[in-house]
């Protein structure tokens, strides 16, 4: 009895360990954020000439803005390399880069595609899920998807850690998608409406500039992630109408190590979230056949844009796309929390719970990351 009572009491000061140490990270990310919303502000883009400048030259179509620092570039090169030849897509391109070196990189490399330059000295660092710079980073595009709607231009915010079998451009949605102010991506296929965050599409409405400016407004002091802070917004329907883009058209990790759960489906555009074991993104590109440099880094290779691309063509004669490579830890975790969400998706009352409860505080429920 002494015994399991010895063991009770350990898991309970564990369990209380990982809460204080959520609530220590939180409170120091918040702090950074409060000390650098300034430099990524909704007022000083909007009150922005180049920004301005930006937009005035954006047709009505909808504009694919990517974002990096320095850290990111090689991801960019490599999204760019996969989509050169689809129809449409460096033309309609944003490049917002977070610093000089990202820029000049891209203006030497594909000086066609649109660039804006956005100086963001907090933000010249890598970042991580969950520190402050990442929690930055999501106002920087919550503040510029709010100013792009502001300026009357609709948008894709896209992610460059994505494999583009075919052209975002010619995907077909339901009937009910124009009637949408925003279009998530999902985070699984199964029930409920866990928004994924890579991908959206918004549209220049007053649903939408309301939904970016309480986005914006709350993720400046409360410590969230995005995306499941834009599933609860969505949840309450005081803003936008959401709709969901189909998770056999823009999946993510789960499928590249089980293919045949989208059944004969394979989707548009695949996601390589997640990864950290192979030292990074790239090097988890690299590893699984969805690298499009060449050897020195800067050229493209067409050639292995087509071997990607078959591969992922014949996911039905194979069981995984990853071969030999195992899921990394955050997978793992990440897989955890995405089971507990389905299951909690099938009753009203857990989904009411997940929306208006965990959503809001998923940092601090997600107590091992």
């Amino acid at each position: 009895m002494l015994k399991t009572r010895h063991i009770h009491l350990s898991l309970l000061f564990l369990l209380i360990a990982l809460v204080l140490r959520k609530v220590f990270i939180g409170y120091n990310a918040m702090n950074l954020v409060r000390s650098c919303k300034h430099q990524v502000s909704f007022d000083s883009m909007i009150k922005s000439e180049k920004f301005q400048d930006i937009m005035r030259k954006s047709n009505s179509e909808d504009t694919l803005v990517l974002m990096q620092n320095r850290y990111a570039i090689n991801m960019t090169l490599n999204w760019l390399c996969n989509t050169v030849d689809m129809p449409g897509v460096h033309e309609r391109a944003l490049l917002v880069s977070l610093d000089k070196e990202a820029d000049d990189l891209l203006a030497l490399r594909f000086p066609s595609v649109r660039r804006l330059k956005w100086i963001v000295p907090c933000l010249d660092k890598p970042f991580n899920y969950g520190d402050g710079l990442y929690q930055l980073f999501f106002l920087f595009r919550s503040n510029f998807a709010r100013a792009m709607v502001e300026s009357g231009k609709s948008f894709w915010m896209i992610q460059q850690d994505t494999f583009w079998r075919r052209n975002l451009l010619t995907l077909n949605f339901d009937n009910n998608s124009d009637s949408s102010d925003i279009l998530f991506d999902r985070a699984a296929e199964q029930g409920g409406s866990l928004i994924a965050g890579g991908y959206y599409r918004a549209r220049s409405t007053a649903g939408s500039k309301a939904f970016f400016q309480k986005l914006s407004s709350d993720l400046e002091w409360w410590y969230s992630p995005d995306n499941t802070y834009m599933t609860t917004l969505c949840a309450e329907e005081s803003t936008a109408k959401c709709g969901s883009i189909p998770f056999n058209l823009i999946t993510n990790w789960h499928w590249l190590y089980n293919p045949h759960r989208l059944g004969e489906n394979i989707p548009f555009l695949i996601q390589f979230d997640g990864f950290t074991k192979l030292g990074g993104k790239l090097n988890a590109l690299k590893e699984l056949g969805f690298y499009f440099l060449n050897s020195d880094g800067m050229t493209c290779n067409s050639a292995a844009v087509s071997k990607a691309i078959a591969l992922a063509d014949n996911q039905s004669s194979t069981a995984s796309l990853t071969g030999s490579v195992s899921p990394s830890y955050s997978h793992l975790q990440f897989g955890l929390y995405q089971l507990l969400i389905d299951q909690l998706y099938k009753l009203k009352i857990t989904e009411w719970f997940l929306n208006r409860v965990a959503f809001p505080y998923a940092h601090y429920f997600m107590i091992t990351i």
